[in-house]
């Protein structure tokens, strides 16, 4: 009987430390990385429009969280967004909920020349979460099941999306830390660019394929 308690007692323990382990995680912020171009390859640059950014539970299309924008592209054509503690949207109570659909929508506005009034359109991903060893990982992919490319240290989590949609070219940074570190988006930058894959500078900086193994990051305390 004694035997038969102390297993009991022993389970309770190990579920109460990895709910408190998981539970007790860093919060996680989103930042995405896009780039604009036309059919050429030119770099759509100084150009606003509005962009539309909805979190959606995948399971019955819920809407967590919903921004619109008006957002305006750099000289070489990028732009950014941000979601600060999206972890508290794909965990609940510290364990993997439901997968999540992050769902982009560029939309003209008065001042957009580069897209006509009716020629906006839209691109969605899905967010899912896991539990491998106590330890929380993510996996994203286009809505219709095409996998991002993924790379994850300690405190970060980056994902490229391998086939550019219409004019844009895109990636996430996931990461433990806000705003985000900006070597970071920068090494992001170049990972999601092909033709700045090879620049003396990502080389210097120990990239492989565009993106720093060896852990260049360092969390800030």
């Amino acid at each position: 009987m004694n035997l038969i308690k102390n297993k009991f007692y022993f389970l309770i323990v190990v579920f109460f430390w990895t709910f408190t382990t998981l539970s007790a995680q860093s919060a996680y912020h989103l930042n995405f990385q896009g780039m604009l171009s036309d059919i050429e390859g030119k770099k759509i640059s100084n150009e606003q429009f509005d962009l539309k950014v909805q979190l959606k539970l995948k399971s019955n299309q819920e809407v967590s969280f919903e921004s619109l924008s008006s957002v305006s592209t750099d000289q070489e054509g990028w732009f950014s967004f941000n979601i600060e503690d999206i972890s508290s949207y794909y965990l609940k109570d510290g364990l993997p909920g439901t997968p999540l659909v992050i769902k982009f929508e560029f939309l003209a506005n008065d001042m957009t020349e580069w897209i006509g009034q009716n020629e906006g359109f839209m691109v969605s991903y899905t967010l899912l979460s896991h539990q491998k060893e106590n330890k929380i990982e993510l996996q994203m992919t286009r809505l219709e099941g095409s996998s991002l490319v993924a790379h994850s240290e300690e405190h970060f989590y980056v994902f490229k999306d391998q086939m550019p949609f219409a004019y844009l070219s895109g990636g996430f940074l996931i990461a433990d830390q806000y705003p985000p570190d900006n070597q970071l988006v920068e090494d992001l930058k170049i990972w999601i660019t092909p033709s700045m894959e090879e620049e003396p500078e990502a080389a210097s900086r120990g990239v492989k394929g565009g993106f720093p193994t060896g852990g260049n990051y360092r969390k800030k305390k």
